[in-house]
């Protein structure tokens, strides 16, 4: 199943303003944010790893994409993920 990222909105119609807490919805964006971000250096430092690693060796990307269910922003995140692996520092 696909599900595209800005199919995931939720309308303000559907979301039940009065018991919502602000305040915690936006410490848990925070710290999912900080966990994304965190994630993504620790793969980047990974990716980066591997390539070093494997860079004698003729390797084809054969591996199936794991963001295929995002639709076409999987596409783009996968792509950013590659960009950052093969920026230097």
């Amino acid at each position: 199943m696909t599900v595209q990222i800005d199919s995931l909105a939720i309308g303000t119609d559907t979301a039940d303003i009065a018991t919502t807490d602000v305040d915690q919805l936006f410490e848990e964006v925070s710290t999912l944010d900080a966990t994304i971000l965190d994630a993504i250096e620790r793969r980047t430092r990974m990716a980066r790893t591997l390539a070093a690693a494997t860079s004698d060796t003729t390797t084809t990307d054969s591996a199936a994409d794991p963001y295929v269910d995002l639709g076409n922003d999987g596409h783009v995140v996968s792509r950013m993920l590659s960009r950052l692996a093969q920026m230097t520092r």
